[in-house]
C-alpha cells in the first residue's frame, strides 16, 4: 500500500507541477519609503507572477507597525499604456495579418517576439512603479494651483493642512493616472487625484 501512496505522489509531481503550483504568486517587487509617517518608513510591495505578467498583480503599502494600510489588486495587462512594443509595432506600420505573415512558421516567430517585447516591457513598468520621482512630499498646493480640476472632492481636504503629507502616483492602462497619500484626519490611504 506504501508503495502505491509513493507512485501516486511521483505520478503526480512528474505529471502535474503547473496544476500543483498554479496561481502562485512568486515575485515581489519592494521599496520601503516614508509615506504615512515621516519618522518610521512603510513597505511598498508588488507581487506577482513572473510566469504570467499579465495575470492579477497586487499592490500593497504596509506600515511601520506591519499593518495592511493600503491594497488594490489590477491585471498585469493595466501596466500597459500607449508605449505598448507589439502595439506601436502593429500600428505604426499600418499591420494587416495577411500582408505581414508570409507562412505559419513566420507568424509564429513574429508573434512571440511581439510578446516577448511586450513582457520586457511589463518587467520595466514593474521594475520602474516605485521610482523615487513618483513620491511628492506635500502635494497639495502644487495640485491646487496646477491640477485642481483633477482633485477628488472630500479626499484631498484632509490632506491640506498637513505638510507632511507624502503623495505616490501611479498610473494603470491609458488614461488612469492616480494619486494617494496617507489621511491623518481619516487614518487611512486616500485616493486624492486621477488623470489621463
Amino acid at each position: 500500500m506504501k508503495e502505491f501512496a509513493l507512485f501516486v505522489l511521483l505520478f503526480g509531481l512528474v505529471f502535474f507541477p503547473q496544476r500543483l503550483f498554479a496561481g502562485r504568486v512568486n515575485a515581489q517587487e519592494k521599496k520601503i519609503h516614508f509615506f504615512s509617517n515621516v519618522t518610521a518608513v512603510d513597505t511598498f510591495k508588488l507581487s506577482y507572477d513572473c510566469d504570467n505578467l499579465r495575470d492579477t498583480i497586487m499592490f500593497e503599502i504596509i506600515s511601520s507597525k506591519g499593518n495592511l494600510i493600503y491594497q488594490v489588486k489590477f491585471p498585469g495587462w493595466a501596466l500597459f499604456d500607449y508605449g505598448k512594443p507589439s502595439y506601436m509595432f502593429i500600428s505604426d506600420k499600418g499591420w494587416k495579418a495577411k500582408d505581414y505573415y508570409k507562412n505559419e512558421k513566420d507568424s509564429i516567430i513574429k508573434t512571440d517576439s511581439l510578446k516577448n517585447e511586450d513582457d520586457r516591457y511589463l518587467r520595466s513598468k514593474i521594475a520602474g512603479f516605485f521610482d523615487e520621482k513618483k513620491f511628492f512630499r506635500n502635494p497639495i498646493p502644487k495640485m491646487l494651483k496646477e491640477y485642481k480640476n483633477n482633485l477628488i472632492v472630500g479626499s484631498y481636504e484632509t490632506l491640506l493642512n498637513d505638510p507632511d503629507v507624502i503623495g505616490f502616483s501611479y498610473h494603470l492602462y491609458e488614461e488612469d493616472g492616480r494619486m494617494i497619500a496617507f489621511s491623518r484626519k481619516k487614518n487611512k490611504v486616500v485616493y486624492f487625484w486621477g488623470c489621463c
